[in-house]
């Protein structure tokens, strides 16, 4: 009889599991072809098996206490998911909201075109109400605010449209720039009216000299360049929304159904880790890290609440970042006050709804020191993130932000989140101007020089910084110690300052940094000989062990310049084509 009680009970399984199978395919269908994308559910055995599957689809989340994976995939992912026959579930709340849930202030349907955004910001503004506000800070501000747009998203009918606060904006003065952008992925929208909420607070703080913050607005706006980003994927936010009104289907992927945070040039995996493209958004945004040399930056995002900082795409026991440390300081920090301004601890906050839980999720409390704080890799990995590519590629200190647990947020909580985060956004953004700062330049008559700042013994991967060309001052936040600091630039000696000592939360002023020229001294013997089309080497004579840094330019072209290093006797250097000119060589 048990026998028999047994085997129906694994029918009726069986059955059971089949039906809630072809359900969750069901849906997954329905929303690949209603959305382009998707989110699912499956399990992994263990903490090991996550990275298997960074590769084909953008993880989300990973729950390590119940091995659980929330993963994203557009159509052609999914259909690789699906050929492993792994078991998933579609969760319906992660993959559509109601309308009638996120629009609960401000119901879409009662709403008038361009209506005026109240502050803080409790909904979500249509893109023409977003890019009207945009236009407005400059319009009310001339002198603080310059408002652009670093290009046109891939559908082209919406701008990434920044905002820069200076106190001499239309002036590029020594100050470091430091950078906030939100929502690129389009769905993880807390973050885009709490940025439009923050320029408001800095603009009218500053502006009031009797507010009880201002002497902390005032020390950013006066001694950095503040560049905000409310959305970096519009089109995704925006999405099977023709007027461009609504939020409600909302999508994590661009135009194109790319994930635009695996869309990046990555240290370990290089070009294009995602095989896609990059996409007219990336594009933009690599172009304006290649422009101006961010010190400090976040990145928005949702679907849990923590600081994520580098590397992404490498496990702490491969290597870490060298300032892990000023990075754990700093989210921690964060986590913490986010914490503490959550469950009524400032009392300069107007009433709200308290959550005590707020920014407390913990991804492995045995490897950091406070809940609300991860490394990338060690919660999953990844590659291609915005993140990484900043710290690596720009030396940029750049966090991941995830503010809030549900991706989009009900109208009425966005004034709550506003400010759960607002004192620490502004401390945070107070980061960027602690370290040591200078400025660097030519020993004998002051020019600036563009020069490679390095922590001796310390940096590596991207760590390192380098100072303004135009006006040769350099930005390095370090956490407390002391630190022998040198300066590299072309064609000059380098300089090495010793023993300079700072202390977590402080500006330490090193003053200018002075090189000395490199003087050009020609070799003696210096001849091309037999000359043979289209190129012929070039003999010289030199001391044993020289190096030289030479420089020439074809005929009718610019000057450019070649390093040959490690000449040893009478030896023939890189070939040199006929039709040059020797411009100088300069002796190292």
């Amino acid at each position: 009889m048990k026998k028999i009680s047994l085997t129906i009970a694994l029918i009726l399984f069986g059955v059971t599991y089949l039906t809630a199978q072809s359900s969750d395919k069901e849906r997954a269908e329905n929303y690949l072809s209603s959305k382009g994308e998707l989110t699912f559910t499956f399990q992994v055995e263990n903490h090991e098996d996550v990275p298997i599957y960074t590769k084909n689809l953008s993880l989300i989340n990973y729950n390590p206490n119940t091995k659980t994976v929330i993963a994203w995939a557009n159509k052609a992912q999914f259909r690789k998911f699906e050929s492993k026959n792994i078991p998933f579930q579609v969760p319906q709340d992660e993959n559509e909201v109601r309308e009638a849930k996120i629009y609960d202030v401000r119901p879409l349907a009662n709403r008038e075109v361009q209506s005026t955004l109240s502050f803080p910001v409790s909904s979500y503004p249509t893109y023409a109400e977003y890019a009207q506000q945009m236009q407005d800070f400059e319009d009310n501000y001339p002198a603080l605010v310059d408002m652009f747009s670093i290009g046109s998203t891939g559908e082209g009918d919406k701008e990434l449209l920044f905002v820069k606060i200076s106190d001499n904006v239309s002036t590029d003065e020594q100050e470091p720039k430091l950078m906030f952008t939100s929502s690129m992925h389009g769905d993880e929208i807390a973050g885009y009216p709490m940025m439009l909420s923050l320029i408001n607070y800095i603009l009218t703080v500053y502006s009031d000299t009797g507010h009880t913050d201002h002497a902390r607005v005032k020390n950013l706006v006066e001694n950095a360049e503040l560049w905000i980003n409310p959305n970096a994927n519009p089109d995704g936010t925006y999405h099977d929304s023709p007027d461009n009104t609504s939020v409600a289907n909302a999508r994590r992927g661009n135009a194109n159904n790319v994930d635009l945070n695996r869309n990046y040039p990555d240290s370990r995996k290089g070009a294009h880790a995602d095989d896609n493209p990059y996409q007219t958004e990336t594009l933009h945004f690599m172009q304006l890290a290649e422009e101006n040399h961010f010190v400090i930056s976040a990145s928005f995002h949702g679907g849990s609440e923590l600081v994520n900082y580098p590397f992404d795409n490498v496990y702490v026991n491969e290597y870490t970042h060298p300032d892990g440390d000023w990075f754990e300081n700093v989210s921690v920090a964060y986590a913490t006050e986010c914490q503490t301004d959550a469950n009524s601890g400032n009392t300069s906050i107007p009433s709200y709804t308290n959550k005590p839980s707020y920014m407390t999720d913990d991804k492995d409390s045995d490897v950091y020191p406070s809940k609300g704080v991860t490394h990338g890799a060690e919660w999953y990995r990844i590659y291609g993130s915005h993140q990484d590519y900043m710290n690596y590629y720009h030396q940029c200190k750049e966090v991941t932000i995830e503010l809030s647990d549900e991706k989009i947020l009900p109208e009425s909580s966005l004034v709550d989140y506003w400010y759960y985060n607002r004192d620490a956004l502004l401390d945070y953004l107070t980061q960027g101007i602690y370290g040591f700062i200078g400025v660097v330049k030519d020993c004998n008559d002051g020019t600036s020089i563009e020069a490679t700042v390095t922590i001796v013994g310390h940096d590596a991967h991207g760590s390192h910084t380098v100072s303004n060309a135009l006006h040769g001052d350099f930005y390095r936040p370090i956490n407390a110690g002391t630190y022998d600091i040198m300066f590299e630039a072309p064609y000059y000696e380098s300089v090495i300052i010793y023993s300079q000592t700072i202390d977590n939360y402080e500006k330490k002023v090193l003053g200018d940094i002075l090189m000395t020229p490199l003087i050009p001294e020609i070799p003696e013997n210096l001849n091309l000989t037999d000359a043979i089309l289209p190129s012929s080497p070039l003999n010289l004579s030199y001391d044993s062990g020289s190096s030289f840094d030479i420089s020439y330019r074809e005929i009718s072209s610019d000057y450019s310049t070649s390093t040959s290093t490690n000449l040893f006797g009478e030896i023939n250097s890189n070939n040199i084509a006929i039709g040059t000119v020797i411009k100088q060589f300069i002796k190292r």
